[in-house]
Order: structure tokens, then C-alpha cells, then sequence
């Protein structure tokens, strides 16, 4: 059969001819580059295995989304490979990507309601395909689409067990595991460095990624070849592979030569998780409240509140895991109804718990009131300018002296200003005896960020207080309790003798 006009004949291909098909993919041309052209590519598997494998390789490697393609079809390899007439002929061939398509398959399956593509590629791989490489790829591919920081702490779990105990696995998969590596938060980085000195297999498999076809690959092979040189131990190569990958979440970074930490917990791990934490929780609420702004506060401070706990248990668990005494910071909020704010003027009740086992512990409270800007209520002027209750401001400043107001501004980036100062503007407004309102203007000099306010909410001690501050925030004064209790629990594993700072890190 001629193949010469195969651009123009689309389907006109012969499975036991791959020349073609070979010439198209080097060619990138577009009928190649469409894993449509499902029976024409599965010709390659006898002759040309190697470039069957450098193609769908490639096509992993340049899709953001492994399990679910949403983009395009020609993305899609369980879509593809459902489609193949004869998998015995590809699992004896490609072994390594039989084992991916099956551990892909099971968690597409695992994850939808039903999926007819990945039964049928189960059905017809499962049997062909290496357990444990098989094994492997289900939790790699549910990690690759995981956003809860409890669930990838266990996935990642699973798959350095995995990894450990069956190196072989590891080693036969590792090109696709560089090829989906900036999905998996550089775990594939992490365990091949731990693996590639004591496995020579895995360190032959890390050689033959560094001479891959497919340039990502290729790339990362090179990076971890370069980490793991062998001119430094391997303790201080995974140190500067684990530190590289949470310094890019840091608030602040490099931070040089550090002056001893001038608050009471002298942690500065704890300060710069807290920053950064919450800092990505406020970028997160800024995008929400540009899209659900006009919404009532009591929603934008529900939705404010799970963004903090979300962002700050991932900075937690990024802290831990370059080491086990790193700092540990846990959030959790429940709501009461709108009736029972009415009480004390509180929005927010916020209890923080410190220990260091051996050392110290800690107990506060405080209160917040929370005010959206009159830009986001549609019928309101649009204006950076907040309306405050007169009467609601003396009741929060009778329970606490420390008291705040988180006010939202129309960009959603939460303004902290101490109750106290806006008692002094409602005093120095003659008259004003009901309600007031503060612009922008007013607050710009006295207001903070929300991660500034909670560093030294948590870190200073200097905010907050026991005693009856606490039973309000806590909800122990039934005649006043707040709309929400948001309680932050601090675990210092690890804290510098007293009298002493840190000097370098």
C-alpha cells in the first residue's frame, strides 16, 4: 500500500507497515501529533517500540493533566489505548508503559462515577501489566490530581514505600516519573536521589533519562544527575533538593545573615510559615471576592476562614517534610449562627493553644469584627470606605482591649486595624454617636496585613489575652459568642535554649 498521500487520507494506514507512521512523527506532522490515529501508531510496537514510547512519553510530558485530559483529545492515552486491537502484542513490547496505562486506568476509575475507557483498558492491561510498577502508577496518578494537604501526605507515603521496598519499579518507570515530576511536587526528584547511590539500578535508569529523546526528561535527569554528583553526602544532596523545593514557598527568601528571632517563641521557621501561609490564603480570597464580593459577610468570612486552613496546613506540611522539627501549625473553624454575634460585636472568636513540650505553653484569646468595603454592596457608593457601629465598637473594646477589624478592601486584600484606633476616630467625630465610616484615607496609615497580624497574634504574645477575653473568644460566655471560633494550635517540637537566637539557619 502507498502511504505517500497520508496527510490527505487520514485513516489510510496499514498497522503492519509503520513507515509512515514512523516518518510522521518524525515529521510532527499533525496526523502523529492525534493519538486518534490509534490503529496506525500501534503499528510501531513490533518494529519501533523506541519511538512508539519516545511519542507517548513526549505527549505526557506536555499535558498539565495525566488522569483527566480536559484540553484535547490527542492528549488522552487511556483514550487511546482503549482503543488498541491487540494489547497482548504492546504489553509484551512496552512493559513499563503497560504499567502506567493500568495504575492511570485504576485511578481514573477510582475517581469517576464510570469511566468506559479505563474499564476497557483495565480489563484488557490488568492482567499483562507488573503488579507492583502498576501499583506504583495508581498512587502517582492520584497524586498528580490530590489537592488536600492529609491526602498527599499519605499518597506520598505510599509511593516512597513503594518506591523503597521494589527499586526496580522505580527505576523501569523513571522517564514517565520525570516526564509527570512537576505534578508530584519534585518526588520524583526526592526519592530517585535517595535511591540512585545504594540501587544501581535505579542510578543505570537515572543515566538513561539523561540521554532521553524527550527534552523534559532529559532536562530533569540532568538536574537530579547534577544534585547527585557524589561530592556531597546524601544527606546534604536530599537537604538541598527538599530545601530548594519549600524555599519556593517561602515568604521571605534568601534570607542571609539573620538576626536572633525578637519575638517570645524566637522561631523564625514559625514566623516565616505563617507570612507565607497566610499571604497565599489572602492572594487566594483576593480572586474570590473579585468574583463573589457582593456577597454577604458572613459567606466572605466563612470562605476567608477555610482558605487560612487550607494554606496554612500545606505550609505546615512542605515545613515537615525538610524536617521533622519544624514548626506545626494547625487551623481549625466552626461557624454559630448570625444571632449569636449580636451579643458582643464579635465576628471572630480566635483561641490560639503554643507548646514546646518541656519548655512552654500558652493559652489566648481574641476578638475580631469583620466589615467589607461599601465598593462591594451594590447598591452602595463605589468606595474603599467602611461603615462602623458605633455601639458594636464599644461592646468588642469592653471584652478586649486588643480587639481588631479585618476590613475588605474592594481588592479583597484583608486590611487588619486595631479596634482602639477606630474608637479615637469615632471620638474625634463630633456627633457621630450611631454609625461612622473610615475611608481609605483614615486607615492607611494604622492598618496591616492579615499575615503581619496573625504573625503577631501567634508569635508576639503581645496581642490577646485570658481570662474573660478568652471565654468570650472561646464561647464560654453564653451571653456573648461570637459568629465564628477559629482555633490555631502551634507545636514547637523544637525551641533554642533561653537567651539564645538564631544566628544563621
Amino acid at each position: 500500500m502507498e502511504h505517500a498521500d497520508h496527510r490527505r487520507y487520514y485513516t489510510d494506514f496499514d498497522e503492519d507497515c509503520p513507515r509512515c507512521c514512523l516518518d510522521a512523527i518524525d515529521g510532527r506532522s499533525l496526523e502523529a501529533a492525534d493519538l486518534g490515529l490509534t490503529w496506525a501508531l500501534e503499528g510501531l510496537v513490533v518494529e519501533h517500540p523506541s519511538v512508539l514510547k519516545r511519542h507517548l512519553l513526549g505527549l505526557a510530558a506536555d499535558s498539565p493533566e495525566l488522569v483527566f485530559p480536559s484540553h484535547s483529545r490527542r492528549l488522552d492515552i487511556i483514550g487511546w489505548a482503549a482503543q488498541l486491537r491487540h494489547p497482548d502484542r504492546f504489553a509484551e513490547r512496552l512493559p513499563a508503559v503497560t504499567a502506567v496505562l493500568v495504575g492511570v486506568a485504576r485511578a481514573r476509575d477510582e475517581l469517576s462515577s464510570f469511566d468506559r475507557d479505563a474499564r476497557e483498558v483495565l480489563d484488557a492491561f490488568q492482567g499483562r501489566a507488573h503488579r507492583v510498577q502498576a501499583e506504583l502508577w495508581h498512587h502517582v496518578a492520584l497524586l498528580t490530581v490530590e489537592s488536600t494537604p492529609v491526602a498527599i501526605a499519605g499518597l506520598r507515603a505510599r509511593v516512597e514505600e513503594i518506591a523503597r521496598r521494589n527499586p526496580r519499579a522505580w527505576a523501569d518507570s523513571l522517564d514517565w516519573l520525570f516526564a509527570v515530576g512537576p505534578r508530584l511536587d519534585d518526588l520524583d526528584v526526592v526519592v530517585t536521589l535517595t535511591l540512585a547511590q545504594p540501587r544501581t539500578s535505579v542510578g543505570a535508569a537515572l543515566k538513561r533519562s539523561s540521554r532521553s529523546e524527550v527534552s523534559a526528561v532529559r532536562r530533569r535527569a540532568a538536574g537530579v544527575t547534577a544534585l547527585a554528583d557524589g561530592s556531597s553526602p546524601i544527606e546534604e544532596t536530599l537537604l538541598n533538593a527538599l530545601s530548594q523545593s519549600v524555599d519556593a514557598r517561602r515568604q521571605v527568601f534568601p534570607r542571609p545573615l539573620e538576626h536572633p528571632s525578637s519575638t517570645w517563641l524566637s522561631s523564625f521557621e514559625l514566623e516565616d510559615l505563617v507570612r507565607g501561609g497566610v499571604s497565599a490564603a489572602v492572594r487566594e480570597f483576593s480572586a474570590f471576592v473579585t468574583q463573589s464580593g457582593s456577597q454577604d459577610e458572613e459567606p466572605l468570612t466563612a470562605g476567608l476562614l477555610r482558605m487560612l486552613e487550607k494554606h496554612l496546613a500545606t505550609a505546615s506540611t512542605a515545613g515537615r517534610r525538610l524536617a521533622p522539627g519544624a514548626p506545626q501549625v494547625m487551623l481549625a473553624s466552626r461557624q454559630e449562627t448570625k444571632h449569636a454575634e449580636r451579643g458582643n460585636g464579635a465576628d471572630i472568636g480566635i483561641t490560639l493553644d503554643v507548646a514546646a513540650p518541656g519548655r512552654l505553653a500558652a493559652r489566648t484569646g481574641d476578638l475580631v469584627q469583620v466589615k467589607k468595603a461599601k465598593a462591594l454592596i451594590p447598591s452602595a457608593p463605589n468606595s474603599d470606605s467602611w461603615e462602623i457601629d458605633a455601639a458594636q465598637l464599644t461592646t468588642l473594646l469592653d471584652r478586649s482591649a486588643t480587639a481588631a477589624y479585618w476590613l475588605i478592601p474592594d481588592s479583597g486584600d484583608v486590611r487588619v486595624v486595631p479596634a482602639k484606633f477606630l474608637a479615637a476616630v469615632r471620638d474625634g467625630k463630633a456627633g457621630d454617636t450611631g454609625s461612622f465610616t473610615v475611608g481609605h484615607t483614615d486607615i492607611r496609615n494604622s492598618a496591616i496585613g492579615l499575615e503581619h497580624y496573625l504573625t503577631d497574634l501567634i508569635t508576639g504574645l503581645w496581642l490577646g489575652g485570658g481570662g474573660a477575653v478568652l471565654a468570650a473568644a472561646s464561647g464560654h460566655d453564653p451571653r456573648n459568642r461570637p459568629a465564628f471560633f477559629l482555633r490555631v494550635n502551634v507545636l514547637l517540637p523544637f525551641l533554642d535554649p533561653p537567651g539564645r537566637g538564631r544566628l544563621l539557619r
